[in-house]
């Protein structure tokens, strides 16, 4: 019997690495258009945009390698695609952004939080309720 077929299948992907993979594209993405925005914004906006994006890949990573951090890390994530949200609505407001740019970037970001839904849910985590 060979080593290849001794060799067990690959398990597949579990949410977190979804989710790592999927912000790295995202990621990648997003710091090439802002590149290309107007100098005028450069020192507020692109920055502000620039920091939540590598912020929220921060998080993923901490969050997949020190469980004792996970569930910290995925709620700062998930406030972090909120405020990005607001940011890029104030960048198509300034027409930095194309709207074409826009809803592609909203869709990513609403696909990564689907996603770390789905990566919470997985850990037990619960909604929480107000009273």
């Amino acid at each position: 019997m060979s080593a290849a077929n001794s060799r067990e299948a690959p398990t597949p992907a579990g949410p977190e690495l979804a989710c790592l993979l999927h912000w790295e594209q995202v990621s990648g993405w997003m710091l090439e258009r802002t590149a290309k925005w107007p100098k005028s914004m450069r020192f507020a906006l692109v920055q502000k945009v620039d920091l939540h994006v590598l912020e929220v890949l921060d998080a993923l990573v901490v969050a997949r390698y020190e469980p004792r951090e996970r569930v910290h890390c995925l709620r700062e994530a998930n406030l972090r695609l909120e405020r990005l949200r607001f940011l890029l609505r104030i960048a198509l407001a300034r027409q930095a952004l194309s709207k074409s740019h826009f809803e592609t970037a909203m869709r990513s970001i609403d696909e990564l939080g689907r996603m770390l839904h789905g990566w919470r849910t997985a850990l037990g985590e619960r909604r929480e309720t107000t009273p």
